[in-house]
């Protein structure tokens, strides 16, 4: 790469604040769309235990992000996760973590532009009485992300703020006026109890459990400004724990006055509604309020795409960096961001995402590629953690302590296999039940693309993993020089 130049000092160091890694976090993690998706999935699996379960994938989301986070103060990269688990556990887990992140925000990209479309499209015509096609809107969606993406990580994430902040302060509120008028004596500890499911069996738990994890996924992206945010060492570690603390209590405020509201019995009736949260809208606050929902959710999404195309290229180009991705990937625009890798995810999210999105419609391809990245999400939760116990006995044997290195990434780990058993072991055998066993199949092919990298390129896997932000301003280690940024 060169010298002298933008472009030729990497990405843009000291560019975003702790205020705003933590909106570029809980962007990705989208709350209010989650609450209209994975939530709605989550209560009816799961019924009026569904906050049983929130309380547990909290518990496990904040105790893996506290594991990150320990990463995260001695290894800051834009690979994040890659970069930790080749410290933690080696060179081919860490590429293998790579490859399954590339997986999983190569499907939460056009899953997030498809429900983002639908809801859009819905607002258009209930609104202003226009009628624009979702897959319209998914193109129009997918420009605005490229284009923001590309103008750099400080004006994305001033969009994150924005969007952010708003989408879930008018949830809470109208969680809030829900509990308010529900009363008191609605109010059960019931709802914490796995008793409470519709069958009483594990299985109603653990297959909850699965889309619990997919509410809180994302957290750990923050991370992905590792290098780009101020005092990287101590705002990204931090904001990576309050992202999961705000979004835990934010679930938990929702799934309550969900529950709540309808009681055990008026579940099944609640979740055959076609917008759930717009049924409890129209009956707390008032029908002519139902738009502001469907606005809420798609600024929710907006959000949600923005971060997660920036999440997406920065893995990218940390592994083209390290020269086990072509080369290309890292080059850089003349505003510091991986424009090669932004033109290659857009042309990947159009090819998969605009077909399903005329097939099914935006709720539908979400349901679909939210399933489908769901086992990626659960393996680099456990890997990132099997990683901690790891890298704090070996490589940072002498920071160890019993807490932070052993007990918490522990139960993490046994909190993560729940729902990795519901994936592995489906209630059924339904196509949408075995979505995320597509997964398998990519992990076997990273598997083969590992074993040939190391074959003929041994130097350059062995690099894996050695670029990280070190204690002065520049990158550390072995650092392979990236091609020439365009």
């Amino acid at each position: 790469m060169g010298t002298g130049s933008d472009e030729g000092r990497g990405l843009a160091d000291g560019a975003v604040g702790s205020g705003r890694v933590i909106a570029f976090g809980t962007s990705i993690v989208a709350p209010a769309a989650a609450v209209v998706s994975s939530l709605v999935i989550v209560v009816s699996l799961a019924g009026f235990a569904s906050a049983f379960v929130i309380l547990i994938t909290f518990a496990a989301s904040l105790c893996c992000a506290i594991s990150i986070a320990e990463f995260a103060r001695r290894v800051p990269s834009a690979g994040w996760a890659y970069t930790y688990n080749s410290r933690g556990l080696g060179q081919t887990a860490g590429f293998l973590t790579g490859w399954m992140m590339i997986f999983g925000y190569s499907l939460y990209v056009p899953a997030g532009i498809a429900l983002t479309s639908g809801y859009a499209s819905q607002l258009l015509a209930s609104t202003v009485h226009v009628t624009i096609g979702a897959g319209a809107l998914f193109v129009v969606i997918l420009a605005v992300a490229v284009l923001v993406a590309y103008l750099g990580i400080a004006t994305s994430s001033s969009v994150d703020v924005i969007l952010v902040a708003g989408e879930m302060a008018v949830i809470a509120a109208l969680a809030i006026t829900i509990l308010v008028k529900t009363g008191a004596a609605h109010y059960s500890l019931a709802a914490f109890s796995p008793a409470s499911s519709p069958t009483g069996r594990p299985t109603d738990i653990t297959n909850a459990m699965i889309f619990g994890i997919i509410s809180f996924a994302g957290f750990e992206a923050a991370n992905a400004l590792g290098e780009e945010a101020r005092n990287t060492r101590r705002s990204v570690p931090a904001s990576t724990i309050w992202i999961v603390i705000v979004t835990g209590v934010f679930y938990l405020l929702v799934i309550c006055a969900e529950t709540f509201a309808v009681g055990p019995r008026g579940i099944p009736g609640f979740i055959r509604q076609a917008n759930p949260l717009g049924y409890l809208t129209s009956r707390y606050w008032s029908p002519s309020a139902l738009w502001t929902i469907d606005l809420v959710i798609v600024l929710a999404g907006l959000g949600f795409v923005t971060a997660a195309v920036n999440a997406a290229i920065r893995i990218l180009y940390a592994m083209a960096r390290e020269q086990v991705l072509p080369g290309s990937l890292a080059r850089l625009s003349p505003r510091r961001t991986p424009a090669v890798s932004i033109g290659c995810l857009a042309v990947l999210t159009l090819l998969l995402g605009l077909p399903l999105t005329y097939a099914y419609g935006g709720p539908r391809t979400f349901g679909y590629l939210a399933a489908a990245a769901g086992l990626s999400v659960v393996l680099v939760y456990l890997c990132m953690n099997i990683a901690v116990l790891r890298a704090f006995r070996t490589e940072f044997r002498d920071e160890f302590r019993l807490w932070r290195h052993l007990l918490i990434p522990a139960a993490a780990v046994v909190v993560f296999l729940f729902p990795l058993w519901g994936i592995l072991f489906p209630g059924g055998y339904t196509p949408a039940d075995l979505l995320p066993l597509i997964a398998v199949g990519w992990l076997c092919i990273g598997a083969i693309a590992a074993g040939a990298i190391r074959a003929r390129r041994p130097a350059a896997f062995q690099a894996v993993g050695t670029v990280f932000m070190s204690a002065g301003m520049e990158q550390s280690q072995a650092r392979p020089s990236p091609p020439s940024a365009v």
